[in-house]
């Protein structure tokens, strides 16, 4: 599949995803945009994958996230 092919299949994914996969999603988006996982050249392992999945459950259940109302609030003021 190609990338768009793929950009447009999590944007169909998202548009019919409920609250949780929403939230799972922004996480993760939020992590990977905040972090940079490995310095250059280096594949992460599968296990710090996992970690990271882990810890961005761990902030949702914990509410530590943005909602899609507070986020496009946000936005306006950019």
């Amino acid at each position: 599949m190609s990338t768009p092919q793929i950009r447009q299949e999590l944007l169909n994914v998202i548009e019919s995803g409920d609250n949780r996969l929403i939230k799972i999603l922004y996480a993760v988006a939020r992590e990977y945009t905040e972090a940079d996982y490995t310095l250059p050249g280096e594949p992460m392992t599968e296990e710090i994958f996992k970690e990271r999945i882990r810890a961005a459950k761990s902030r949702i259940r914990s509410g530590q996230f943005t909602t899609q109302e507070d986020l496009e609030k946000e936005m306006k003021q950019w």
